[in-house]
């Protein structure tokens, strides 16, 4: 069984045709495609309020260079899933936060950016990350509780802590491959091959 940095018993698999790799600035624009292709309810939950097209899309621009780090779930060779990483009051502690196209849902792209967000933030020497959603958000609650992460409810809203075991040199290695990786796969996708 692969080592995972979640708690025991969380099985994450990955959908077959599912990439998942960190972004850099040469994808700012499909992440603001993205973030601009969200439905009312979606941006609405993403951001916990009520949010344009336009405000969503201006976010977006700056989420990749934004403090932290932000992965990508691409399906059908295009962006479908954006995992953001950000630095929480310690070092011990962070944020993570997602948003999936409406049109794919359910596929396990939210649990496969969570996988990866979570040994990311362990290497990194966070102990724990925190997902904040409406309390009317069932697919980000169910989400939160397949990480493995605690739940604690308030009146409007819920706090899910997910607690990291410490990182082992497996998990730095395969950290380190899968970041050559993705930088591989993010500058063939910037540059074509002529």
């Amino acid at each position: 069984m692969p080592e995972t940095p979640l708690p025991a018993g969380t099985d994450i698999r990955l959908p077959a045709d599912l990439q998942i790799r960190r972004l850099w600035s040469t994808d700012r624009d499909a992440v603001v495609t993205l973030f601009r292709g969200l439905d009312p309810d979606s941006r609405f939950d993403r951001f916990m309020g009520a949010v344009s097209e336009a405000a969503a899309a201006a976010y977006a621009v700056h989420a990749v260079s934004a403090e932290g780090l932000v992965f990508g779930a691409f399906a059908e060779g295009a962006l479908r899933g954006v995992g953001e990483l950000r630095p929480a009051g310690t070092a011990a502690e962070a944020e993570i936060a997602f948003a999936v196209a409406p049109s794919h849902r359910g596929r396990g792209l939210g649990a496969a950016l969570g996988a990866r967000l979570a040994q990311a933030a362990r290497n990194g020497g966070t102990r724990r990350l925190h997902l904040r959603c409406l309390a009317g958000n069932r697919p980000m609650r169910a989400l939160a509780k397949r990480l493995g992460a605690e739940l604690r409810p308030g009146r409007r809203e819920i706090h899910a802590v997910l607690a990291l075991s410490p990182p082992t040199l497996f998990s730095l290695w395969r950290e380190g491959v899968e970041g050559v990786f993705d930088v591989a796969v993010a500058a063939s996708a910037a540059w074509p091959v002529l």
